[in-house]
């Protein structure tokens, strides 16, 4: 990263800046916080299947005071969606179609403070920050490694695997956000849409698909015991290939032991599944499963 605005334009710090490399596509909210930030184990069913994730990319971000608000923004134009550190051209499992993303937020009422969900300051007011975003790629089957990415709804399937004869199509993902906190309470939703269209090899009609993450926590004990709860949904007709709707829910609950602010903590959450569309080791959570998940966490941040 480099601020370009600050050292060559005369700006002031963080006003606009390039950067280059491997790192989060600016997309959702989800995606944008630290590992050592969350509220629970892990992210939840419907941010991990919208995600964009990280990809090798040039991007701009910046600040602007134009408005009621300073809104912070950020673009990118990268590989492709999902496409981890993959490179163009390398082992030819990539199309060459660049896909580009981005996203601003902002703190409309109170201040914010550290970037987490959870309300170790204790707000005495109210404090709000909202956001959205988008993203955008054409993927075509030459690129293997692209065109196995995106899943279905509610069974997790490769939508490749679904439409044999198909050889092009163009997703276009939104996301809109909120978050607040005050006096030990965090609320976060987060919802997302997704469509996909343009189907070039076979006679298909768009693809609708959208899902949420909606997120709540109390501390019982002030910036120590924290109690979370989360629903998470994804419903569409990917998986049937626009004849009929399906979905998938995740409903948990847990708490978290900050034993020193974000530095160290202790979180335990169970975590019921009603049909997954997402592969995850990291999560442990493979497509279309249903029934109950445990897991702990100790974590250490440095």
């Amino acid at each position: 990263s480099y601020d370009l605005g600050r050292h060559s334009l005369g700006m002031e710090k963080g006003r606009l800046g390039v950067r280059t490399g491997k790192w989060k596509m600016p997309f959702t909210m989800a995606r944008y916080l630290s590992g050592r930030e969350f509220e629970f184990t892990d992210r939840s069913m419907a941010s991990t299947f919208f995600d964009v994730n990280r990809s090798l990319a040039w991007g701009l971000y910046g600040q602007s005071d134009r408005f009621l608000r300073k809104l912070n923004w950020e673009v990118a134009i990268f590989n492709g969606l999902v496409t981890g550190g993959a490179e163009t051209g390398s082992s030819g499992s990539l199309d060459d179609n660049f896909a580009c993303s981005g996203r601003i937020f902002c703190y409309p009422v109170g201040e914010w403070g550290n970037g987490q969900l959870a309300d170790l300051d204790w707000h005495p007011t109210l404090a709000t920050r909202v956001g959205t975003g988008f993203a955008h790629s054409t993927i075509e089957s030459f690129g293997s490694t692209e065109f196995s990415r995106i899943r279905v709804v509610d069974s997790g399937a490769r939508l490749s695997d679904l439409l044999p004869g198909a050889t092009k199509y163009t997703v276009n993902l939104w996301s809109v956000d909120a978050s607040m906190k005050y006096r030990g309470w965090s609320l976060t939703l987060e919802y997302y849409f997704r469509m996909i269209d343009s189907f070039q090899g076979m006679s298909q009609p768009d693809l609708y698909d959208h899902g949420h993450w909606l997120q709540i926590g109390m501390f019982v004990v002030p910036k120590k015991l924290q109690l979370v709860a989360r629903w998470s949904r994804v419903a569409g007709d990917s998986g049937t290939l626009g004849v009929l709707d399906q979905s998938s829910d995740e409903v948990a609950g847990g708490f978290v032991w900050y034993i020193r602010d974000q530095h160290a903590k202790f979180t335990v959450d169970v975590t019921s599944l009603n049909g997954t569309p997402i592969s995850s080791s990291a999560l442990g959570i493979d497509p279309g499963d249903n029934g109950v998940l445990y897991r702990s966490q100790v974590q250490f941040a440095f």
